[in-house]
């Protein structure tokens, strides 16, 4: 197979696959064609034009991004990515990570991944396993899922920074339904999906807001797990 390897800790003028390895491209291709049922002849040859040039773009751009992050960081911890290269969790993370990066066009996904990955070279992440629950969220969630988490988190701040609340009013803000649609304003048409959002967020534990109709404010609804994801996925 004719592919470079990928030096994510080398030079930048090494560390970087070729673009145009059509082989490369092919193959992993056939991987992704195989896992959709009842495909083959001329439909197995347009899916191979057109995942092929798609997966090798977004590989590339993805280990530019996190090479150049890493040399940012590098900077300020002298040695950091031969240590790296010994640093089995955070290879696996990487793996797991790019896996994810691959199979995402959004580059807010990606930002969170990377900021994850930093988290983790540094050692200021949690657990190998918590790790692993934390990127496998990051997969499973809409980019909106973390903005309505932040926003549970830090919408008095917010409120308030913005001359959108007065603590001495309370009632001004009856429910999280109107906190939510002032900040997340591309959501306010939304409100099936903003509810789908909220059970998905309880049910891992990171919320325990249930319902959008709860008296604003209400102490407590990011749980200390949810409070520790988005400390994760942030810079």
């Amino acid at each position: 197979m004719s592919e470079k390897p990928i030096k994510l800790f080398g030079g930048r003028a090494d560390r970087y696959p070729e673009a145009d390895d059509a082989e490369f491209a092919e193959g992993i291709a056939r991987a992704a064609i195989k896992l959709i049922p009842f495909v083959g002849g001329a439909t197995n040859d347009v899916l191979n034009l057109v995942l092929a040039p798609a997966i090798v773009r977004r590989r590339d751009e993805w280990f530019k991004e996190l090479a150049d992050a890493l040399d940012k960081l590098e900077e300020e911890v002298k040695g950091l990515k031969e240590r790296l290269s010994q640093n089995e969790p955070f290879v696996s993370a990487v793996i797991q990570a790019t896996r994810i990066a691959l199979s995402t066009h959004q580059q807010e996904k990606r930002q969170m991944l990377r900021y994850a990955l930093l988290k983790i070279a540094t050692g200021k992440g949690p657990d190998e396993e918590l790790q692993q629950v934390f990127l496998n969220a990051i997969e499973e969630f809409s980019v909106s899922h973390v903005k309505v988490l932040n926003v549970l988190a830090n919408c008095t701040q917010e409120l308030i920074q913005r001359g959108l609340w007065n603590s001495g009013h309370p009632n001004s803000i009856p429910a999280y339904r109107n906190v939510i649609a002032l900040l997340l304003p591309e959501l306010r048409t939304h409100e099936s999906l903003v509810v789908s959002i909220l059970i998905d967020l309880r049910n891992r534990g990171f919320s325990k807001l249930a319902d959008l109709d709860v008296p604003f404010p209400n102490q407590g609804m990011v749980t200390n797990l949810g409070a520790e994801f988005l400390r994760f996925v942030s810079s």
